[in-house]
């Protein structure tokens, strides 16, 4: 970046903001009301990068669903005056004069441009996006990286660009939500085909469907989600950005509320928070000790499954290999998308060779009411996997289990209900309790039953009993280690993923 002096005179630059500022509030008004708790010199910056991300988007958008080489050799023109104004320092036009002072002022990385303009440029040529990955891809330039670009301007304490890309993804998914009815005249679909595919939606034709309804359900969680985890760089921001962020992050979520509140039709009218409350909420924002506090009770920010998590121990996070690449509290990680982890089951009989069968408690975030096999969890960073078994079956069962087996020490899976998704790594076990004496704990566990292992395994074979999602995968490779769970061989050690433990209190190959 050249570092020349600008030269645009102090006339030029108040009209070129002024503009700026009039541009956010016709049609930014949740950033207009967020920025109005900033000081003087701050809110012009957040105006002037609204205004260039608007108008870049306007050349494309008013094109209409076929954007020819006129609108591509405009987007390129409005680039450069961008790019020479930001080098030189001036512009004659007073509003990208503005953007540059913005820019240089600030010290906003060249990079996050090149990015937002590449999006610009999807737009011109594509029209859907397969899966929620490839959506995100795109995301990256239009939404992630007006958060970055909002950093040097709000100059939080601590790191935050994490939880700023994710307040960026999250305002411009609740656009995508709110706007289907307009994008389709634009000839663009921003939900995952995906998507679409698994709820059986079809948004073109404009008519709220069950399955439209559930479809949208799941997109508004996934939206809330990435609110949820906007939310942790807020306090890490000065007083009056902060309260300028949490103003905007509550009205922009309270969309989804109006959208939910319209039985999900985003076809007849748009989504408005009114004016009226938007300004409500900028009053409370400024009088309130800490704007955390209205961000924690904005439904964004509530448990979306209604359960209570029993306890929130850290999980193991793992790459695709099964090596570890982190720890996370389990609440944090399970959501639609959740990331590979480490995890533990285990299959309990007693010395008749019947089955301990459990109902998991309906009162539980993941897979509520769910029957399956006797104990399954995660281990605790550096927890022997064994140790982890027994603790668990102890503390949800009170069933102390002897002679465990490792017999399944490869076994993957994923499943999805209700909008939450499991993810694992998960061994499998066998092991052997003395007695049919169950003591279950009610926040784990609504029912249980010694099921003899022959009927179980032939009724889930056949399908006349439903069990949980890694039941149904497990029971026909169990099956396939021979009738007798006494004679199951055991698993091989290497064949563990790398991050788990298991010492010699287990019997394995």
């Amino acid at each position: 970046m050249n570092e020349r002096a600008p030269a645009t005179s102090p006339e030029v630059l108040a009209a070129g903001y002024a503009r700026c500022a009039q541009v956010t509030r016709e049609h930014g008004t949740t950033y207009y009301w967020g920025a109005r708790l900033l000081p003087e010199q701050s809110r012009r910056h957040v105006h002037a990068v609204y205004t260039l991300a608007r108008l870049a988007d306007d050349i494309v958008d008013l094109a209409g669903p076929d954007p020819g080489p006129a609108t591509a050799a405009a987007l390129d023109a409005f680039e450069a005056s961008f790019w020479d104004a930001v080098d030189t320092g001036t512009s004659p036009d007073p509003v990208m004069a503005a953007v540059a002072t913005t820019v240089r002022e600030c010290g906003i990385d060249d990079e996050c441009f090149t990015r937002f303009f590449g999006a610009m440029r999807t737009d011109l040529t594509r029209r859907t996006y397969d899966t929620w990955g490839d959506l995100l891809g795109y995301m990256d330039g239009s939404a992630a990286v007006i958060g970055e670009m909002m950093l040097p301007v709000l100059r939080p304490g601590t790191d935050a660009v994490a939880p700023a890309r994710a307040l960026g993804l999250a305002f411009q998914l609740t656009n995508f939500l709110r706007d289907v009815g307009e994008d389709l005249d634009r000839g663009r679909v921003y939900l995952p085909q995906e998507d679409l595919r698994r709820f059986g939606a079809d948004p073109h034709a404009r008519v709220v469907t069950p399955e439209w309804r559930a479809l949208m359900a799941f997109e508004i969680e996934r939206n809330r989600r990435l609110y949820r985890e906007a939310d942790d760089g807020i306090p890490a921001l000065p007083g009056a950005s902060r309260r300028c962020v949490a103003t905007a992050r509550v009205l922009y979520a309270r969309i989804l509320e109006r959208i939910e509140a319209a039985d999900y039709d985003v076809f007849a009218s748009r989504a408005r928070v009114p004016t009226v409350r938007k300004a409500a909420l900028a009053a409370r924002m400024v009088t309130s000790r800490e704007p955390m506090r209205l961000v924690h009770r904005d439904r964004a920010a509530l448990d979306p499954l209604g359960g209570t998590w029993v306890s929130d121990d850290p999980v193991v996070l793992l790459d695709d290999t099964g090596s570890p690449v982190g720890q996370a509290p389990k609440s944090a990680i399970h959501h639609d998308d959740t990331p590979l982890h480490l995890a533990f089951s285990c299959y309990v009989l007693d010395p008749a060779g019947r089955l301990l069968v459990t109902t998991r408690a309906a009162s539980k975030p993941s897979f509520p009411g769910v029957v399956t096999n006797t104990v399954c969890g995660h281990p605790r960073p550096g927890e022997d996997l064994a140790e982890a078994v027994r603790r668990r079956a102890r503390s949800e069962l009170g069933v102390e289990v002897h002679d465990l087996r490792l017999v399944l020490p490869g076994f993957r899976y994923r499943a999805e209900m209700n909008g939450l998704v499991e993810h694992e790594l998960c061994p499998v076990f066998v092991g052997w309790a003395d007695g049919d004496a169950v003591a279950p704990d009610p926040a784990e566990v609504d029912d249980v039953q010694w099921v003899p292992w022959e009927e179980f395994r032939d009724d889930v074979l056949a399908g006349r009993r439903t069990v949980s999602p890694w039941a149904t995968e497990q029971v026909p490779l169990l099956a396939g280690l021979g009738p007798d769970p006494r004679a199951w061989p055991a698993g091989a050690r290497d064949a563990l993923p790398p991050a788990a433990a298991l010492g010699p209190a287990a019997e394995a190959a």
